[in-house]
Parts: C-alpha cells; sequence; structure tokens
C-alpha cells in the first residue's frame, strides 16, 4: 500500500516550487467578458491573453464568412492548434490540404506556411491557439490600426516583423 501523506507532500513541494517561478491564477472567462476585436475585417474574440497564462498560450475564437480566411502566412515562434467549432474550412500546411469540419482539431509547427478559408455555405467558428502566447497581441495590433485608420500594407508588414509573422504575399 502506497505512503498517501509521503505522496501529498512531495506534490505540495512540486506545487510549491512552480508557483515560486510563476504567479498564476485559474482563470475563466465568459463570452461577455471576452475582448471583440476585427484584424483584417474578420470577426475574433480574445478569451485568454498571454498574459493571463503567463505567457504559455493566447486563445481567440474567431467567425469567418463563407470564403474568409488569412492567405498563405508563417510564425517563427509559436505553433498554432486550430479547433473547429462549426463550419467547414479548407486547411493548408505545407504542402498538404485537407477540409475540416466540427471536432476537427489542427495542429500547425513553427516555421511551416499555412493558411486555411471557410468554403462552406455558412458562417464558420473556430478556436485557435498560439503556444506560447503572443498571437493576441499581433492580431490586436492589427485591429487597432485598422480601427485608428492608419491600415497601409507598410504599417502591416511592420507590425509582421514585429510579432514574427511572414506572408509570402503581402496581403
Amino acid at each position: 500500500m502506497r505512503d498517501i501523506p509521503a505522496l501529498a507532500d512531495r506534490e505540495e513541494r512540486e506545487t510549491s516550487s512552480t508557483d515560486a517561478r510563476s504567479p498564476l491564477q485559474p482563470t475563466i472567462v465568459t463570452p461577455k467578458q471576452a475582448l471583440s476585436i476585427k484584424p483584417f475585417g474578420l470577426d475574433m474574440d480574445l478569451l485568454l491573453t498571454t498574459e493571463a497564462t503567463g505567457g504559455a498560450t493566447s486563445v481567440i475564437v474567431a467567425w469567418h464568412k463563407p470564403g474568409e480566411g488569412p492567405p498563405a502566412h508563417v510564425h517563427f515562434k509559436q505553433e498554432e492548434i486550430l479547433f473547429i467549432i462549426e463550419g467547414l474550412y479548407e486547411v493548408t500546411i505545407g504542402d498538404e490540404t485537407a477540409k475540416t469540419g466540427p471536432g476537427s482539431i489542427v495542429f500547425i509547427p513553427r516555421n511551416v506556411v499555412h493558411r486555411f478559408k471557410n468554403v462552406g455555405g455558412v458562417t464558420g467558428r473556430m478556436l485557435g491557439w498560439s503556444l506560447p502566447g503572443g498571437q493576441d497581441h499581433y492580431l490586436k495590433a492589427i485591429s487597432e490600426l485598422a480601427a485608428a485608420g492608419g491600415f497601409t500594407s507598410e504599417k502591416v508588414i511592420e507590425i509582421n516583423k514585429t510579432f514574427d509573422t511572414y506572408f509570402p504575399v503581402q496581403p
């Protein structure tokens, strides 16, 4: 039989050492609490920010009308995970293209060119994670640029460089 108190002490020590390095707090975000943004004219909500997760991840929910989605692009410092909630998407990662629907999950390693587009007849919805966090900062910067009326290709290129995102063909 295991010595349960010893196991509890070990878990407490491991938790304590983790807490000393990272003051993370549990976070619950309701849809009403999420920050709505509109980068590149797309509807998105920031659910978990980079700051809320201590830099570990950021999470967005995005809605794409039929035909919408970003052109081919690559992230140099982040992996990306997409989870399709509604709609039908065509996703290309490197040389592989697939159609994905509700319940599909997509993992995109850093340094791999990728794109996705809603190819269905209704508005699609997906969750997007960046690992580590930071994609929320990029999307917010693009959204703020557009809201301020200063959206130019030169400024977008500058923001892309700041956040290590590259579009082989500029949008």
